[in-house]
Formats: C-alpha cells, sequence, structure tokens
C-alpha cells in the first residue's frame, strides 16, 4: 500500500500507510501507550501481556496477499492501528470470502476522521483482494467505535458476552459485518 496522506477535522495532515519491519519500536510503543489508554477496554494489548519479539511482530504485523495491516502517523508518532485479514483463505468454501478487521486510535485523536479513513482503506483493500464481507468485533462500550462502523454501513448482527476479560471484568462484544 502506498502512503496516503490526509486532513485531520483539527486540520493537523497524518499519513496511513503499510506497517514495516523497520516500524518495530514504534509500533510496540502505541500498543503500550493504547493499552493504558481509557482504561484499556478497546485493545488486545492488554496491561501486563509481554512485549512481542520481532519475529512474533513480523508474522503479526507483516502484510501479505492474506492481510493487510496499517498505522496512521502523525509526524513520527503512531496514532492508529489496524489490520483487516481474510478468514480461511485457502478452504476450498470459504476461499476468504470473509475478513476480520481490528482498528484502534488513541483516545485524544478519536473523533477526527481517522477511523473513517481507516474503514475506507481496508474496505478498498477487501474489495480489491476478492472479499464480500468484512466483520467487526467491538467492544461493548466503545461508542467511537461503533458510531463509526454504523456510519460505515455495518449492521451490528449478534453479541458474544464476556468475550474477553480485561482487568479483572468481563467485556461483552457486539459482532458487526458488512457486505461489500
Amino acid at each position: 500500500m502506498r502512503s496516503v496522506k490526509f486532513k485531520l477535522k483539527n486540520g493537523k495532515t497524518v499519513i496511513i500507510r503499510s506497517i514495516q519491519e523497520s516500524d518495530y519500536d514504534t509500533v510496540v510503543e502505541y500498543l503500550e501507550k493504547f493499552s493504558h489508554d481509557i482504561g484499556a477496554v478497546q485493545t488486545t494489548m492488554y496491561p501486563g501481556r509481554k512485549k512481542p519479539s520481532k519475529e512474533e511482530f513480523i508474522k503479526k504485523y507483516g502484510t501479505d496477499e492474506n492481510k493487510l495491516n496499517i498505522a496512521v502517523w502523525d509526524d513520527k508518532k503512531i496514532v492508529g492501528i489496524a489490520m483487516i485479514s481474510k478468514e480461511r483463505p485457502d478452504n476450498l468454501y470459504y476461499k476468504g470470502r470473509t475478513a476480520g478487521i481490528g482498528l484502534s486510535v488513541l483516545h485524544e485523536y478519536t473523533y477526527n476522521g481517522i477511523g473513517g479513513k481507516i474503514l475506507d482503506t481496508l474496505e478498498k483493500w477487501a474489495k480489491e483482494n476478492g472479499v464480500k464481507t468484512i466483520k467487526a468485533e467491538i467492544r461493548h462500550k466503545n461508542i467511537p467505535s461503533i458510531i463509526n462502523c454504523i456510519k460505515h454501513g455495518f449492521i451490528i448482527t449478534g453479541i458474544c458476552y464476556n468475550a474477553v476479560y480485561i482487568n479483572g471484568k468481563w467485556i461483552h462484544e457486539y459482532i458487526a459485518q458488512k457486505e461489500l
């Protein structure tokens, strides 16, 4: 994916681009910050989880024909991360027609248009790669993501009670999907 500049609602210009191996330290720093941002009810990098090795990082955040990992940069600081990954791309019946997405944006950058731009970028990749349905699992208290997904045509199709255990509390997740 080529780098794309865009202007936020607050007037700042940020860049969205694929995550590279050289971004390791910056991504880990972002994940650590985000895991403590607003009580960690929105993250998959839970407080106390060990820092991923460089090999784990490359495996998870590398990009290939079945997934895309992107970051949003404000100068040299990551302010948002997202991914899309085809589900069961090698299965004869599924053939990667469905993809799961995940995204996070630092609290101080929410409501500036980053989430929408990320969703547009992930949807464009999905269409270019034969995906017919994208789906997200959204923490039930993550109001900015719920609003963003609905604005972008996602439909809430279900809820998974007690989906994740974070900081001593069970968190529910909404299941949302969009047909492309």
